[in-house]
């Protein structure tokens, strides 16, 4: 799913920053990276986590490029200026909410992408794309440009 995520995003991922909610170890915002992200976001909480992050952000000379925000995803709160923001919570929390939460950190004309349990439907305004990838999904939505 990742390939399809990145194949998907191939574009907007180089035209401005990648936020990484629920990072866990950082996978996504470091293959961000590494596919051409100007910099990276990765929000978590978990400690064990965390550490993990700043090795791997430490051993892949990522630091300058990538900001580590030890916190709780639902809380993280910025100016919508990032090009992408991608949330995959534990699917045990997740809120039909958090995708519209996902474009208010978007700027204009960015992506925001939740990942979605495939068991769980949802009715999804028509201006939502869905796909489907096994147990998940990716449901994206394009923030229209500022007028």
């Amino acid at each position: 799913m990742r390939e399809a995520l990145f194949s998907i995003l191939a574009q907007d991922i180089l035209e401005g920053p990648f936020c990484d909610l629920y990072a866990g170890t950082g996978s996504v915002a470091f293959e961000a990276l590494s596919r051409g992200a100007p910099r990276a976001i990765a929000v978590e909480r978990d400690r064990v986590a965390l550490e993990c992050l700043k090795r791997s952000s430490e051993d892949l000379k990522a630091t300058d490029r990538l900001e580590i925000v030890p916190l709780d995803a639902g809380r993280f709160s910025r100016p919508p200026v990032h090009a992408v923001v991608f949330a995959d919570p534990p699917f045990a929390a997740i809120h039909e909410g958090l995708l519209d939460r996902c474009l208010a950190l978007v700027r204009p004309g960015g992506v925001a992408v939740l990942q979605w349990p495939s068991d769980r439907p949802v009715q999804w305004p028509d201006h939502v794309e869905v796909r489907r990838y096994g147990s998940s999904q990716l449901v994206m939505v394009r923030k229209p440009e500022a007028a």
